[in-house]
């Protein structure tokens, strides 16, 4: 785990100027705390990343790469949202340009979108004295169409958790009252929620971060892998000529066994589904689509595809198929 970083310090001790900043040097100083949007990872609510996932973004050696496409259009869409909440709400919001850190809990760190201008605690906002000087912030948000459906209505605060765990988070560490968030869904539906501090709720969030941070990252000790993709980047190799030989009643034999059911399980649904598509294709014969009272709500049509024929490549040009072969390696489970 590498030393927090030293940069420029704005206004507080605690905040820490980020306008300047590398890619690299910003990816180094979120190494150095639990952020807005790790935190829903870490008590097992978020559904991009798990806390495996976030300890490894925390520990290992970085590697900026690209920004996706996701991420980018979300940054660049984010003034634009922005300005629509200003205009909406007619408040005033002003960009919040560095890193707070809580003052006594440093490993808490936030980096909010904006915030709200509150004349009658401040002319401007900063960061003094561990917390900002205003009441309110506003985190901007883009969601494709697919997932708009997990955003409520606007009189509520049904946000998805992980958006709800993180305007949490930044309430506690920036110590303000109320969280606006808003959102562009699928381009052109524009919606802002009002969500209030909850201080039991932060506690808990961070009692889990600390909890992580002191016991996971401070300590070098990996949480359990969760998801498939885990369980196989946590063991990517295997030592040779080893066998674990366990009891019929141990947790290895119970996971075995239940792998084995499901897999039977899956076998009857692959069979079952193959006789409800054929009665389906049945059913639509040469007709392009079927709708049910007047909506689609399936098509079977001809498409077209090209693909490269590696056999015959190989067969027609063996010298330039050996120099484009390239090697890989993969554990691979086969259950005897």
């Amino acid at each position: 785990m590498s030393a927090v970083i030293k940069f420029e310090q704005m206004q507080d001790a605690n905040a820490i100027k980020t306008t300047n900043l590398s890619r690299e040097e910003w990816l180094k100083l979120r190494q150095s705390g639990i952020g807005g949007s790790d935190i829903a990872a870490i008590i097992g609510v978020s559904p991009y990343a798990t806390s495996y996932d976030i300890y490894q973004s925390k520990v290992q050696p970085l590697s900026p790469g690209d920004m996706n496409e996701f991420a980018y259009w979300g940054t660049v869409l984010e003034d634009v949202v922005a300005k629509e909440f200003s205009k909406r709400t007619g408040l005033k919001i002003q960009n919040v340009n560095f890193l707070m850190r809580h003052p006594d809990k440093p490993w808490a760190i936030a980096n909010i979108d904006r915030a709200i201008v509150n004349r009658d605690v401040s002319g401007n906002v900063r960061f003094k004295d561990g917390k900002l000087t205003t009441d309110q912030i506003v985190e901007i948000k883009t969601a494709g169409e697919y997932v708009g459906k997990n955003w409520g209505n606007e009189e509520s605060d049904e946000v998805p958790d992980q958006y709800q765990c993180q305007a949490q988070w930044y309430m506690g560490v920036t110590g303000v009252d109320t969280c606006h968030m808003a959102v562009l869904i699928g381009g052109n539906k524009y919606r802002q929620y009002k969500i209030d501090r909850h201080q039991d709720f932060i506690d808990y969030l961070f009692e889990a971060a600390e909890s992580f941070w002191v016991n996971n990252v401070l300590a070098g000790v990996e949480p359990d892998a969760t998801t498939l993709r885990n369980a196989k980047d946590k063991y990517p190799r295997h030592n040779p000529d080893t066998t674990l030989d366990v009891a019929l009643d141990s947790e290895a034999a119970k996971a075995f066994e239940h792998y084995e059911l499901l897999k039977i399980q899956e076998k009857e649904v692959k069979a079952a589904l193959e006789i409800a598509q054929t009665d389906l294709i049945c059913q639509i014969q040469d007709n392009e689509a079927l709708a049910i009272d007047g909506e689609v709500v399936a098509t079977y049509k001809m498409q077209t595809s090209n693909r490269f024929n590696s056999s015959q490549f190989k067969k027609d040009m063996p010298e330039l198929a050996e120099k484009y072969n390239k090697q890989s390696e993969s554990r691979v489970m086969r259950v005897k």
